[in-house]
Formats: C-alpha cells, structure tokens, sequence
C-alpha cells in the first residue's frame, strides 16, 4: 500500500518539471549523508518516522533511519517488509509529496 502511494506522488512529481527532480535528487543526497539534520520525528499515526522539508518547505519526505527505528522499536509501525535484508546505515524512503497533499 504504501509503496504504491510512493509511486504514485513521484510520477506527479516527474511532471513537476527538471527543477522539482533535481530538487528531490539533492534532499535525496542530503538525507544520505546526515539524515538527521534539519529533520524531525513525526507524531501520531506516523510515529517512528521522520520528515524533511525542502524547496521552500513545499514538498516533504517522509522516511525513517534503520538504525534508528529499530533501536527505538518502531519496526511494528514501519511495516518495512524487507526490514531485516536493510543495513542499519540505510535511509528508507517511504513517501515524497506536496505540503497539500500531507499533513
């Protein structure tokens, strides 16, 4: 379920244009080399996940840290199914949208 709502906000996001891809490519590339800075814990339903605002605070990721989910026990809310093949180093990516569309 969730992977298809991912698919789905990236190819609305394709046709955004080349500046909101390469937008996303650069807060892809910043997560991966501190995904904890300039981010915060969600609340709620989303707990144990983080997000990051960029462009503007226009659009947002909502990923979760490996290590970080898993030492904090927020595997069960995650629902990765591929949670035991991840590396704890890993970034998991579960959505990117507009600030309208989310919370």
């Amino acid at each position: 379920m969730k992977l298809i709502r991912l698919k789905k906000s990236r190819k609305k996001l394709k046709r955004g244009g080349t500046h909101i891809k390469k937008s996303i490519r650069m807060a892809y590339e910043h997560l991966s080399h501190d995904p904890t800075f300039n981010t915060m814990f969600l609340e709620g339903t989303l707990r144990g996940k983080r997000k990051y605002k960029f462009m503007g605070a226009k659009l947002r990721i909502e990923f979760a840290i490996c290590e970080e989910c898993r030492r904090f026990g927020h595997t069960t809310l995650n629902n990765c199914i591929d949670c035991k093949d991840i590396p704890d180093n890993a970034v998991k990516i579960f959505d990117v949208f507009f600030k309208e569309r989310g919370y």
